[in-house]
């Protein structure tokens, strides 16, 4: 088994003779080759490859948020290969995020000559060794100051650490990376969250956050009775924190960049017309699902999309919910959840299109009595299969953020 990152129209690779299975893919929105060849020795073989664009994101573009490389201490991956894989992969926005250390990714595109495929900025894990990791989007490298700028916490409370990095001139939104589970690097468990409370500690904890890696690595299923809960206590008690998805890639082989992903709207598809400052917006907006393989989009009353407010209205609220697939992946239901209850789950039924796959599904949501204020969200999934042969044992799924009434 050989893996090749390729970013050029001819590849020239050297392999042993014999039959090959050669599976080209260019990620989640494009059809991929599964093919053999038979390569005898000492010629060449040419095998030709088209790939379709399957998946219309016209005016969204994908970010990573949390991708480690050789100056994380626990990552060998050189930067130049991680961030062609990121790009070969489809990902729009790849984000650099060192434990402790401050490097950019956007010079490396620059050098591969691969701006009109990808943006890349800068961010921080910082990564304390009592109470959690957390990701700075963005923080820019400081080359005059230690570790390039990386935050200080050594002896601070996450209060003093949370209203420092507020403070920064960058604005950044702060993501509490993998919030929920045992050991120092979940914040939430370390701060003692309470869901029923909405709170934790009064020594440990803060609010002054704007995101929660509820994914990291891991679709739905995985984190219900987790990350999941946490974040929907979270919005019960009032408190908005948009949901992201990232890989928390520490090797490209076994943990690839891009799964899952974070797609914001931006209204165009042009990396080149994107800064750190506009990457950072689009995530403050909530105006985002997260990517698991299945790329989707909801529309509510008067257009509004994720992140947004419905006026008060009498009856069932209708939201139109569209879930796209290449023809390898597919979805197979629609759960809906509304202030952290699931409320209905249907199948899917696929639209016939041209090319790739389509789900389209109209939904009337309802809340129960008693609160002035709800939220919904949906989620798309396929149990029934997983990302081979691009990824594995990983789930096909996809995630909005709340959409409030």
């Amino acid at each position: 088994e050989a893996f090749f990152v390729a970013l050029k129209e001819r590849v020239r690779l050297a392999l042993p003779a014999g039959t090959h299975r050669v599976i080209v893919s260019r990620g989640f929105e494009w059809e991929l080759s599964d093919q053999s060849v038979v390569i005898d020795s000492g010629k060449t073989t040419t095998l030709p490859v088209s790939l379709a664009h399957s998946v219309d994101s016209t005016g969204v573009m994908c970010a990573d948020f949390h991708i480690h490389s050789m100056f994380s201490a626990d990552s060998s991956d050189y930067v130049e290969p991680k961030v062609k894989s990121a790009i070969a992969d489809g990902l729009e926005i790849p984000v650099s995020s060192e434990h402790e250390w401050i490097i950019d990714f956007q010079p490396i595109i620059r050098k591969l000559g691969l701006q009109e495929w990808a943006f890349g900025m800068s961010s921080e894990e910082f990564t304390t060794f009592t109470w959690g990791h957390f990701g700075i989007i963005p923080i820019f490298p400081r080359t005059d100051k230690v570790n390039n700028g990386a935050i200080p916490w050594i002896g601070k409370k996450p209060p003093e650490v949370f209203a420092s990095i507020a403070a920064l001139p960058e604005k950044p939104v702060l993501i509490v990376n993998h919030p929920s589970g045992t050991g120092f690097g979940a914040y939430f468990s370390a701060a003692g969250f309470d869901r029923a409370s909405g709170t934790g500690d009064p020594e440990m904890w803060s609010s002054n956050f704007g995101a929660v890696e509820v994914f990291n690595d891991s679709d739905l299923e995985r984190n219900r009775s987790k990350s999941l809960a946490d974040w929907f206590a979270l919005l019960n008690h009032g408190k908005v924190a948009w949901a992201v998805g990232s890989s928390d890639s520490h090797s490209l082989r076994t943990s690839p960049v891009g799964y899952p992903r974070t797609c914001m709207y931006f209204g165009h598809d042009d990396p080149q017309r994107l800064s750190a400052e506009l990457v950072r917006d689009a995530l403050r907006s909530g105006n985002s699902v997260v990517s698991g393989g299945l790329y989707m989009t909801v529309r509510g009353p008067g257009s509004v999309t994720p992140g947004g407010m419905l006026p008060s209205q009498a009856g069932p609220i209708p939201f139109q919910v569209v879930v796209q697939s290449p023809k390898w992946l597919s979805a197979k239901r629609l759960e809906v959840i509304v202030d952290g209850e699931t409320v209905s789950t249907q199948e899917l039924r696929e639209t016939v299109v041209p090319s790739g796959r389509r789900y389209e599904a109209t939904v009337n949501v309802t809340a129960k009595p008693g609160k002035p204020s709800h939220w919904v969200v949906f989620h798309a999934s396929n149990p029934d299969i997983d990302l081979a042969p691009l990824h594995p044992g990983r789930k096909p799924f996809a995630v909005s953020n709340p959409i409030f009434f």
